[in-house]
């Protein structure tokens, strides 16, 4: 057995033992006779109207990647980017991660005005973006919910310290990485690691000079910022939206900002532990944060989360599976493509 096929083999095991140990503790003690009330009591109707909302903002993602793209290929399509975009979430529930490399090659298959180098560089860039976006939400949960740690005084303050740190530390990396400094000192900092490694590092620095670079005004930057902020709106309206589709939801009126708790919690899960489609981590941990959160009864708190997940799963997946289809994209080349490039990454 090859050294790649051990470490796919490794990395399957460790999604599937993910994902089962995630359904094992989200369906823990759960009386399924009341499961099963949750469902036959939820409102489908409320359930279903987060479809345009999560539509939308796979749409947004598609617009702030084409305002990136403005200085480099100022004539991509708004059309091509969000199929890439929605392809690219259909790959990621098959392959974790893998979307962020089939992205650039469907768009590049579709718009003649792309290159896949400086697609893949803006991606890149986008991820850290996302990723700086992500650690300001959690910071804020924080900051404004101490008692997510009550009891706990210990870890509040370095854990909190710890994002801050993060945070700071990602925008003073996306200040110096398209700078004409940032490959310098990538190049030093890497001088003492092994040579594939180090080649990986600049490459990935390169990648986000490409990136960055395509970021040449003020109001570019501003707009992706608001873009970025509006795509975690929508990120979160659904979530939002969700809780007043089980009988839970209606005892105890949520807030948006309970959303915004939940979204970063669901959010940060997935990060640490990736799994396609978000299948498992998704469950159990929204099952844990609207009980604790919410009140929600263990039942009903299943329900959310199956509910939820199932809609957001089927639209990419069925969007998607369109496209592939209208586009005559081969679903074996794709996976072929993402689970190559997740590897050698």
């Amino acid at each position: 057995m090859t050294k790649q096929r051990a470490l796919s083999l490794l990395k399957l095991i460790a999604t599937i033992l993910i994902v089962a140990a995630s359904i094992y503790f989200t369906i823990k003690n759960v009386d399924f006779s009341e499961l099963g009330r949750s469902f036959r009591q939820a409102n489908y109707l409320v359930a279903l109207s987060i479809i345009p909302v999560i539509v939308l903002s796979h749409f947004v993602r598609a617009h702030r990647w084409k305002i990136m793209l403005t200085g480099i290929h100022p004539q991509a399509r708004i059309s091509s980017l969000f199929a890439g975009v929605i392809v690219g979430y259909f790959m990621s529930n098959i392959i974790p991660r893998s979307g962020e490399f089939v992205r650039p090659y469907v768009t590049t298959q579709r718009d003649d005005n792309t290159t896949y180098s400086s697609l893949l560089g803006t991606i890149i860039v986008e991820r850290f973006i996302d990723m700086v976006g992500l650690l300001v939400i959690i910071a804020a949960v924080l900051y404004f919910d101490a008692s997510l740690f009550r009891g706990f005084p210990e870890f509040e303050g370095a854990i909190k310290n710890t994002l801050f740190l993060a945070i700071a530390l990602g925008l003073v990396f996306i200040v110096i990485a398209p700078s004409r400094w940032g490959l310098r000192i990538a190049q030093t900092i890497s001088a003492p690691l092994p040579g594939k490694v180090r080649a990986k590092v600049l490459d990935v620095f390169t990648k986000l000079q490409i990136g960055f670079g395509a970021l040449h005004s003020t109001r570019q930057t501003v707009l992706v910022v608001c873009e970025t902020a509006l795509m975690y709106i929508l990120y979160m309206l659904p979530l939002y939206i969700m809780f007043f589709a089980v009988p839970s939801g209606l005892a105890v009126s949520p807030s948006l900002f309970d959303a915004v708790r939940l979204l970063a919690v669901t959010s940060l899960a997935y990060a640490v532990a990736p799994t396609p489609g978000a299948f498992g981590v998704f469950h159990v941990t929204a099952r844990v944060a609207t009980m604790s959160m919410l009140q929600f009864t263990e039942a009903d708190a299943v329900a959310y989360a199956t509910i939820m997940h199932f809609i957001n799963y089927t639209t990419v997946m069925v969007i998607g599976g369109y496209y592939l289809v209208a586009f005559n994209i081969s679903l074996k080349d794709l996976v072929r493509r993402g689970d190559a490039r997740v590897h050698a990454s």
